[in-house]
């Protein structure tokens, strides 16, 4: 028996009169049900839909769904439908999504070549559980790390929705529209699509019970609404990296602590404070000849150095530079000699004032326009501290009847009445020749003395009949000077 139905476009009707009691023939073509045949065939699919709540209207909860289709067993977390979930570590297969809001599933993943029947095995809807379209909520921990923050949020139409902030603490997808900031942990996050109205989806739109004529706005000349994009609400969830700060000691940064932030960060730009914008270029010169003139690529720069190809420096002697036109000059005598060619000149120029305003964006605005053309590559901005000029100084003076090579910054021992009168001969020291070290002056007699320094040890040796100025040999020049006057 054939398999194949009959063909209805080849029976032709024919009208055929019969007279009484004359014989005719009949013939019929039938089947019958045991020879009945089955076919099948093999379809490849990328996904599978269904319905769990069809006919209701009602949103399920998360994480009440479970069903089974052939052998695969699928549960629902936060809008993903997961397979062959492990009891022991609770870890399974992400196999498609769900939609609360309607119960639509799609299946993406299953076990092949088994049943495709669907049993539900539980399930829960509610009318008591109204969506949202927008979300606000602090983090208990502050300051955020940087592009440290997940929301994972379940729409009822789009499934789970993944969302993370950029640097900036910008949440911008086609869907999501929010902010973090990461100081404070504030984070505010609207559910919207950008639709654009047109004359076919007018009538829809605005029989949505959210519409109202005011959402519409204006964008490039043509007409926007946000279409929300509800989710639930109850369903949210995130994860952010939080920065614990050890308190400051006082001892170590040689300061109070109790008015500085938790981070021991203090702002650096004010109103009315100095501040400094520099840029830090290099330029290859072509060519190292002794006597030639070289123009930099800019004038009026403050600092400029010479390095080889491998980075060794150039001697300072050995070329002048004239920053006010930006050229470098090598000497007369210049030779390469060990150092490899080409020469490269780093330099920088930078422009000083006064600030006018500080914005919490971080922009700075000066009293006076700058005099260079900056780049964002190679500027960077800071603060200056304008001092006084620094001047070189003795403290905590003492005397003590012996001394047992124990430093101290206080007499130990018993009191004497020997001392040098600084207060009419105060010991002089200088820029040029002093330096950070504890001194002692032990007497070896009524009148000489030797001078030992803390880490540069004994230095020389004096008498209370002369001036004592012992020479510092890299600047040349007086680590102090004593006068003989002030030994009485």
């Amino acid at each position: 028996m054939s398999g194949a139905s009959p063909q209805t476009s080849a029976i032709v009707g024919v009208n055929k009169e019969l007279k009484a009691y004359e014989s005719a023939v009949i013939q019929v073509k039938y089947r019958d049900v045991s020879g009945t045949n089955t076919d099948s065939d093999v379809l490849t699919l990328s996904n599978l839909k269904i319905d769990l709540s069809s006919g209701y209207d009602e949103q399920i909860l998360t994480g009440s769904v479970k069903f089974t289709m052939g052998s695969d067993q699928y549960i629902d977390r936060s809008g993903t439908l997961y397979r062959a979930v492990d009891p022991a570590t609770n870890s399974g297969i992400a196999s498609g999504l769900i939609r609360y809001g309607t119960g639509g599933c799609e299946i993406e993943g299953w076990t092949p070549d088994t049943d495709n029947s669907v049993q539900l095995k539980s399930l829960t809807t509610t009318t008591d559980l109204p969506p949202v379209n927008k979300i606000c909520f602090r983090t208990p921990m502050i300051p955020i790390r940087v592009q440290s923050l997940t929301v994972v949020a379940t729409s009822l139409e789009y499934g789970q929705l993944t969302l993370t902030a950029d640097e900036y603490g910008k949440i911008e997808t086609s869907r999501a529209h929010g902010s973090v900031n990461y100081e404070n942990g504030l984070v505010n996050i609207d559910f919207y699509t950008k639709t654009e109205i047109s004359a076919a989806n007018r009538a829809e739109i605005e029989a949505q019970d959210w519409y109202d004529v005011l959402l519409e706005y204006d964008d490039a000349g043509k007409t926007y609404i946000n279409v929300p994009v509800w989710i639930d609400a109850s369903a949210v969830r995130y994860n952010a990296v939080a920065y614990t700060y050890i308190p400051l000691d006082a001892d170590v940064i040689g300061l109070s602590a109790t008015r500085l932030p938790l981070d021991g960060r203090v702002p650096i730009f004010r109103v009315g404070g100095t501040g400094i914008v520099s840029a830090s270029k290099s330029q290859v010169l072509l060519s190292a000849v002794a006597g030639q003139i070289y123009a930099l690529d800019d004038q009026r720069i403050a600092w400029c150095e010479l390095e080889d190809a491998l980075g060794a420096k150039v001697s300072f002697d050995m070329y002048t530079v004239d920053y006010d036109y930006g050229k470098i000059t090598l000497n007369g005598d210049f030779a390469l000699g060990n150092m490899t060619a080409p020469l490269t000149a780093k330099y920088r120029y930078q422009d000083m004032g006064l600030i006018r305003d500080v914005q919490i964006n971080g922009q700075l605005t000066f009293t006076k326009p700058l005099t260079h053309n900056y780049d964002a590559e190679n500027t960077i901005v800071g603060s200056a501290l304008i001092i006084d000029d620094m001047q070189a100084r003795y403290t905590r003076k003492f005397v003590q009847q012996s001394w047992n090579s124990i430093w101290s910054d206080e007499a130990t021992g018993s009191a004497i009445s020997a001392n040098y009168n600084d207060s009419i001969y105060p010991i002089q020291v200088t820029n040029q020749g002093a330096i950070q070290e504890r001194w002692a002056i032990v007497f070896t007699d009524a009148t000489n003395f030797r001078c030992i320094g803390e880490y540069s040890g004994q230095i020389g040796t004096g008498t209370i009949n002369t001036d004592f100025f012992p020479l510092n040999p890299i600047t040349n020049a007086p680590y102090f000077l004593i006068k003989k006057e002030g030994w009485g």
